[in-house]
């Protein structure tokens, strides 16, 4: 498919700068091409209805912009509309940071890359999803197909989904693996974020084979000193007929979740489910260490669920909310 863009840069012309760009009429705002580095700063980015700013194999730096309106008009189920994507299967690098980024269709930033090539940090942005919504399942910030990301000091609320569809929507998400047709994400780092009213505040899905079954390859993601908080239960459909919400869910091989804080109704366990709702979710995961979690209430000792529901009902609905 051939996409438009209303600003394309160049080797000669690598940066944009103190600007506005009107991405109405045209499927991208801005566009870096393989091998071009460059700079988006302190620019506002809108109407676009793929995306707002795309790296397609090049390093670019994205900072201190605000991006916005980037999906159709109105906000529909497609699933398309990301605030700033890094192509899948290219080698990007670059750094995203001080962004504020809302009225997005599908995500707020996207960062896909290639095995051992790709290199980004993503710190200091502020991604504001629709709120619960039943005609897509929006995600804040997700790193998948090999890039390898650190994660930090973020704020992302509002990605809850009450449609149909055996699917949930993510604050932040790492995913990888032949599952979803793409390389393992292995060894990002998520640390000091706020996640506030997601689905899912940090959900790790790396999944092989067609019958899509956890990796045995250690993924060694860490998850730490992070803030996950939901005080609602909004999503229906995340197990594939009910409910499903965790402050971190994991599935992967060796991954480490510690010294996180993680409160609220849509994460607190019910005796007799559905909803499903875990504090922490390793009921679908190989190796995990699991330590010095507590409530963002109290600061008392969070303990991660395990039910005999493993690789069941979370294996299902992991497959469905990403985007490549």
């Amino acid at each position: 498919m051939f996409l438009t863009a209303a600003v394309i840069a160049s080797a000669g012309s690598p940066n944009v700068t103190n600007t506005s760009v009107n991405g109405s009429g045209c499927n991208i705002g801005v566009y870096y091409p393989a091998g071009v580095t460059g700079t988006v700063s302190n620019v506002e980015i809108f109407g676009a209805n793929y995306y707002g700013v795309v790296n397609n194999g090049g390093n670019v730096q994205i900072k201190n912009s605000r991006i916005h309106d980037i999906g159709e008009n109105p906000l529909n189920g497609d699933q398309h509309g990301v605030g700033i994507y890094f192509v899948f299967g290219a080698p990007n690098k670059g750094k995203i940071a001080g962004n504020l980024i809302w009225n997005y269709q599908k995500g707020g930033i996207v960062v896909n890359g290639t095995a051992h090539k790709s290199t980004v940090s993503i710190t200091h942005n502020t991604v504001i999803g629709q709120g619960p919504v039943s005609y897509i399942a929006q995600n804040g910030i997700q790193v998948g197909y090999g890039a390898l990301a650190s994660v930090t000091n973020n704020m992302v609320s509002g990605n809850s989904y009450t449609g149909a569809g055996q699917t949930a929507s993510g604050g932040i998400i790492v995913v990888g693996g032949s599952c979803y047709g793409g390389a393992l994400t292995i060894g990002t780092k998520i640390t000091g974020n706020q996640v506030i009213g997601n689905d899912i505040g940090i959900w790790l899905s790396n999944l092989d084979g067609v019958t899509c079954i956890p990796t045995l390859t250690p993924t060694n993601i860490l998850t730490s000193n992070n803030i996950s908080t939901n005080d609602a239960i909004n999503n229906t459909t995340g197990t594939g007929t009910d409910g499903y919400q965790a402050g971190v869910a994991d599935q992967g091989d060796g991954d480490k979740i510690t010294n996180n804080s993680i409160c609220g109704l849509g994460y607190t366990p019910v005796n007799t489910p559905p909803p499903y709702l875990y504090f922490i979710d390793v009921t679908a995961t190989n190796n995990p260490t699991v330590s010095g979690n507590t409530s963002c209430l109290d600061g008392s000792s969070v303990s991660a669920a395990v039910s005999a529901l493993k690789n069941t009902h979370v294996a299902r609905h992991q497959r469905a909310a990403f985007i490549r």
